[in-house]
Formats: structure tokens, C-alpha cells, sequence
């Protein structure tokens, strides 16, 4: 995980500095949906040693599949200090089951991490707007090549997106599966030219509905 490119993205940067004001020492963490790039990897400096991994594909410390009735997170009720699940709800077409399992694991004073790219940001509405489809909308197997998302497993496309969010279906969401959103977060809107970080937006001047991402920080009801 030492060269991941992710760990130079802003987002990744922002969204871990996210985390480390959360922490506090000896949490206990769970990390939803490591596959790609693990927070728990890039913060290992932290103080916190009660870190576990959770995801269906790559190397987690536990290996569950997050999609459907059958989701079930191996940890006692209301045990968990923080769970961290960035960018995963996008890709559950039955993601209700793991979101009633964050309730049911979280403290009732513990913090819950959760997001998703807002299918009606800026960047979004002006690509609609040039006839193309947003960069994260929802691909199923079409696959990067064909300008989806996901990553190849044996010669097929999976964990592409299959569900669109934008800022008001995602709460209500978290709340019908037993999560109050106690405090909304918002990321620098950063610009891109030809794939290169041309500058960045100040998150206090983007509304949360035009942002690239959607960032709820949750407890249990």
C-alpha cells in the first residue's frame, strides 16, 4: 500500500485528516470498504492500534460481502467507537442491511464516517449539460473502458456503481436505517485539467449540493 496513488490525492489527504480529529486513543475502528486504499495503512502512525479492515475483495482483516440480506458485521451491539465507510454505499444495490449493521455495531456516542460522490454536483450538472453522463453515475459491468467505474476481477467488471446519491437521498437514507446525521462535512472542490490538480475550491464557498462528495457524520438513533 506504501506507493498507492491514493494516498496523494487530496480527497484521500482531506478525508484522513477527517478521521484523525474523530480519534482518540485505543478506539476502536472499523473500516468498511478497504479494498482500493486503507485509511488504517496511511494513519498507522496514529494512536490508535484497534483498527480492522472489512470488505468483500482485496486483503481486509475481515473478509464479509457487504451487498444484501445476508450483511452481517462480526462485532458486538454498540461496541464500535468509529466506523469509517467512504464510497461504498454507491456500489450496494441492497445497502439498507449494511447501513442497519453500522447502527447496530456504533456507540451510541461514537462516530460514523459515511459517503458518497454526489451524482448532482458542479462537475456533474455541467458534463449533463455538454451531453455526457457524469463521471460517477451509476455503470453496473459497463466498466471503466466504457466510461463506468469498477475493476476487473477474472476478465469481468465489478464494483462499478449502482446506485446515484445526492445529498438529501443519502441522508434520509442513513436515517431510515437507524442513523441521525449529527454533522454534515464538506471537501475542497478541486479542479482538474487533463487529469492534473489545477487548483482548489475552499469547502466554506461550495454548498453541499454542488460538491463532488457527500460526507454525513453519524451516531445511532
Amino acid at each position: 500500500m506504501e506507493g498507492n496513488a491514493l494516498f496523494s490525492d487530496p480527497r484521500f489527504i482531506e478525508t484522513a485528516s477527517l478521521i484523525e480529529t474523530l480519534l482518540t486513543p485505543n478506539s476502536k475502528v472499523i473500516e468498511v470498504g478497504s479494498n482500493d486504499a486503507s485509511f488504517k495503512e496511511y494513519l498507522r502512525q496514529s494512536n490508535n492500534l484497534n483498527w480492522v479492515t472489512v470488505d468483500k475483495f482485496g486483503h481486509p482483516d475481515i473478509r464479509i460481502d457487504l451487498n444484501g440480506r445476508e450483511t452481517s458485521l462480526p462485532f458486538d451491539d454498540h461496541s464500535i467507537d468509529m466506523i469509517i465507510c467512504t464510497e461504498v454505499l454507491e456500489h450496494l444495490s441492497l445497502g439498507s442491511y449494511l447501513v442497519k449493521e453500522i447502527s447496530r455495531v456504533l456507540k451510541k456516542d461514537g462516530s460514523g464516517i459515511i459517503s458518497v460522490p454526489n451524482i448532482v454536483s458542479l462537475k456533474s450538472r455541467v458534463r449533463v449539460l455538454l451531453g455526457m453522463l457524469p463521471g460517477n453515475a451509476a455503470s453496473g459491468d459497463c466498466g471503466v473502458t466504457l466510461g463506468g467505474t469498477g475493476y476487473l476481477v477474472d476478465g469481468e467488471w465489478v464494483g462499478g456503481h449502482v446506485v446515484d446519491f445526492h445529498a438529501d437521498l443519502l441522508f434520509k437514507y442513513l436515517e431510515r436505517g437507524g442513523l441521525k446525521v449529527v454533522r454534515r462535512h464538506n471537501l475542497s472542490l478541486a479542479i482538474r485539467y487533463k487529469g492534473k490538480l489545477m487548483f482548489k475550491v475552499n469547502p466554506k464557498l461550495v454548498p453541499v449540493n454542488l460538491s463532488d462528495y457527500i460526507f454525513a457524520i453519524v451516531q445511532p438513533k
